[in-house]
């Protein structure tokens, strides 16, 4: 059974300049708006919005009135930062089982995407991009979670992402977007596909560029032990690594038809050797 946990489109994304100090603010402002969230009460249901939704503004100004304020930070912004601090909290880690028992994440509708605003649409574009790129890097967006914002060492793992962020991507579609922006992207990201690497089933997060536009979660054996884990990966990711398996088990069975031929051949020899001292 395939179950699908999010539907997002994806965008091209180029990196806006570093982060200047008139835009530190909203950055420390988006980051004490999520430890109120999640250590006052739970944070979770923002995530579980649409971004750029009446229920997204709905719940920052349930937090607003229950004393976590925001300004002057961009919902975007806020997303990613309470999604670092839920990633923290209800994960801590890519494979590791939630510390709760109920996630919600928020679900569009592809017909629905068609009907969107253009700044809501993108917002929801980024999610998508972001949700690939962290696919073919989860280890390292977790890690990236770990760095402070604006860091040497943050911008270094973004760096070292950035070819693979390739198969996300359409040509001639651009989205400007800024380290802070994108960041906060991968944070929600990184929180759906830790969701996605416990489910017990097949899981398709639909969102990519690739042919078949989404990203599938399988449970694959843990090499060295009797645990199997979720592995998330597009379509075309997928296809690369069944065709290496494929070489491979190709390359075992001649391998293995290599000794069993020189096995016989040795044992022939062996008879023939005998029967000839027979003789």
């Amino acid at each position: 059974m395939k179950t699908s946990i999010l539907f997002a489109t994806v965008a091209f994304a180029t990196l806006a300049a570093p982060v200047t100090p008139a835009a530190a603010a909203p950055n420390t402002a988006a980051r004490v708006f999520a430890a109120c969230a999640v250590n006052q009460y739970d944070g979770a249901e923002l995530l579980a919005t649409q971004p750029g939704s009446e229920e997204e503004t709905g719940v920052l100004q349930e937090f607003a009135d229950r004393g976590c304020s925001a300004s002057p930070a961009a919902a975007s912004l806020l997303r990613g930062a309470l999604a670092e601090e839920l990633f923290k909290k209800d994960f801590g880690a890519v494979g590791a089982r939630p510390r709760r028992e109920t996630i919600e994440i928020f679900r569009v509708d592809p017909a629905e995407l068609e009907t969107l605003d253009a700044t809501t649409r993108r917002r929801v574009d980024l999610i998508g991009f972001a949700t690939c790129a962290a696919a073919s890097n989860v280890l390292k967006t977790a890690a990236l979670l770990k760095t402070d914002p604006g860091s040497a060492s943050e911008a270094a793992l973004v760096k070292e992402m950035e070819p693979s962020f390739a198969p996300c991507l359409l040509q001639g579609e651009r989205l400007d977007l800024g380290k802070s922006e994108l960041r906060g992207a991968l944070a929600e990201a990184t929180y759906r596909l830790a969701l996605a690497y416990t489910l017990d089933e097949e899981v398709v997060v639909t969102g990519t560029r690739d042919p078949a536009r989404h990203i599938v979660c399988r449970s694959q054996e843990n090499a060295g032990t009797r645990l199997r884990r979720n592995v998330c990966l597009t379509e075309a990711q997928w296809q690369v690594r069944d065709r290496d398996n494929e070489y491979l088990a190709e390359d075992f069975t001649w391998r293995a038809m290599q000794e069993s031929e020189r096995d016989t051949a040795i044992i022939m020899q062996e008879q023939r050797a005998l029967m000839n001292g027979g003789n």
